[in-house]
């Protein structure tokens, strides 16, 4: 399990927020399932208003709610002027222009009149052109003494995609207490998939493991508390070479977490701590291409123009 510490909403702002759950803390928890998303995404403003109360308390995404009072506000159009002109549209000059390019941009029918789904898309989009690179622990170091052992650094999961690349993990051993504490940061990153908009940094509750083996370049220890459980995990830690692994292996032939039947590992799932400002590199490079491709189509292929006469230049 794990807590939500915060929710940055500009880079380098932290905005604190306390025993907040992981359902309420996801901008996107108020969005209903995927087919009501999807079912109600061509409707108009006007249409939804027209709805019968009960239905729309039923059947509609606030989200798609929110959009149509958005939509059928008196400052609408220059609202949607200014989210389009972020995107790269000509939405202050010729806002019919605007939204039709938009709309074509989305493989929609381009008719002038913007849906509830056209609507979200377009505060979505406008508001990731914001999700810039922010502050994360990305430091990698190990210490060992004779009574003290430390490593810091990202985790990763070797042959296999973790759920959050971008993490720190921290774990601290002491020979004196037989014990090693592993404590964890995750950011969430904004993206398209449930239409996040801001990082989310959560920490995972503190697991302990007992150390089994001790020696002058070398930690051991186990998961405390796995006896009953359907997988064991292990850490091996080598200061020499500066090698830190963790190995988990299926325990029993039948998993299940939360009463949730769990597949058997096809073999042992091998986590690493490295040195994670390549994987942060990259994950914040995912982000700046996605928000580059909610841009206007014809202001990219303007640029991708100037870029080639450039390149040809050289």
């Amino acid at each position: 399990m794990f807590k939500i510490l915060s929710i940055l909403k500009k880079p380098g702002i932290f905005y604190f927020a306390v025993f907040l759950s992981l359902a309420c803390g996801f901008a996107s928890a108020s969005i209903a399932d995927d087919s009501g998303m999807t079912k109600f995404r061509n409707y108009t403003p006007k249409q939804v208003a027209e709805m019968s109360e009960k239905m729309r308390s039923e059947s509609m995404p606030i989200a798609y709610i929110f959009a149509a009072k958005t939509g059928l506000a008196a400052d609408s159009e220059l609202l949607f002027g200014m989210q389009l002109t972020q995107l790269m549209y000509p939405g202050i000059n010729d806002y019919s222009a605007a939204v039709r390019a938009f709309q074509r941009d989305l493989e929609d029918p381009a008719n002038g009149v913007l849906t509830v789904g056209q609507i979200h898309q377009l505060d979505f989009r406008s508001n990731f052109q914001k999700a810039k690179r922010v502050f994360f622990p990305e430091g990698f170091q190990s210490l060992k003494t004779e009574n003290f052992g430390s490593v810091q650094g990202a985790l990763t999961i070797l042959d296999d995609q973790i759920a959050w690349p971008i993490n720190h993990q921290k774990v601290v051993c002491w020979k004196s207490a037989n014990q090693c504490a592993v404590n964890q940061l995750v950011l969430e990153t904004p993206r398209e998939a449930g239409f996040r908009q801001n990082y989310l940094v959560m920490a995972m509750d503190t697991d302990y493991y007992n150390i089994t083996r001790w020696a002058d370049d070398l930690i051991e220890a186990t998961y405390v508390g796995q006896d009953n459980a359907c997988r064991t995990t292990s850490l091996s830690f080598n200061f020499k070479i500066k090698e830190f692994f963790f190995f988990t292996k299926n325990a029993t032939s039948s998993c299940e977490v939360s009463g949730l039947k769990m597949e058997n590992l096809r073999k042992p799932r091998v986590s690493q701590i490295v040195d994670g400002r390549k994987i942060f590199d990259e994950e914040f490079s995912k982000i700046e291409r996605l928000a580059y491709e909610f841009l206007a189509s014809d202001f990219r292929k303007k640029v991708e123009s100037f870029d080639a006469r450039k390149e040809k230049t050289r």
